[in-house]
């Protein structure tokens, strides 16, 4: 009997040390989602999702406010407005800045236009709504320059003439009116 009794307790002693592991894993698995569970509460992940969603919309009308801010700056910086007695001058920013043809000199020129305001006073947003397709008008006659016209005389009076009719070209196709009369270089640089 005595083999009997020494091989069951053999075996019930490899069942504790196993269950007793098991018993310790689970234990620090309980402390662990415990921890965890503990930290999300602290941190305010079970609160109401009425105040995350409110959280993320006020941080989008931010994000848009500061877009529209943005996008109304850049308008407002590339087209500056000087009134003078029904006379409005524009300066269009940034400066136009292109090579010249089959070159590797530049030529730079800041341009200003003077425009008579019309009776609804709506001239003024009409050519800042089509200022893109005005500068890729005046960048393409700047691009098509060659390095020998640029030291002719009279080139800037006739660069202002074919700069001023391109605008009113662009203008009439757009908004029916050939509203530029003068175009002045506020800067012109050839390097």
């Amino acid at each position: 009997m005595s083999n009997e009794e020494t091989s069951e307790d053999s075996g019930g002693s490899k069942k504790r040390p196993i269950l007793k592991i098991v018993l310790i894993v689970l234990l620090v698995l309980i402390l662990l989602g415990g921890a965890v569970l503990g930290t999300l509460f602290a941190v305010g992940f079970f609160d109401s999702k009425t105040d995350a969603e409110s959280a993320i919309a006020a941080m989008q009308d931010a994000e848009n406010t500061g877009a529209e801010a943005n996008e109304q700056q850049r308008q407002d910086e590339a087209i500056k407005v000087i009134d003078d007695k029904g006379l409005k001058y524009l300066e269009i920013e940034p400066e136009l800045l292109s090579n010249l043809h089959n070159s590797q000199r530049m030529i730079q020129v800041k341009i200003a236009v003077m425009v008579k305001q019309n009776e609804d006073k709506t001239l003024l947003r009409l050519i800042e709504k089509h200022a893109y397709p005005v500068r890729s008008q005046l960048l393409k006659i700047l691009s098509e320059k060659r390095e020998d016209q640029v030291s002719r005389e009279g080139f800037r009076d006739n660069l202002a003439l074919e700069l001023k009719d391109a605008m009113n070209d662009v203008l009439e196709t757009r908004i029916g009116n050939r509203e530029i009369q003068e175009l002045y270089f506020t800067e012109f640089i050839v390097q």
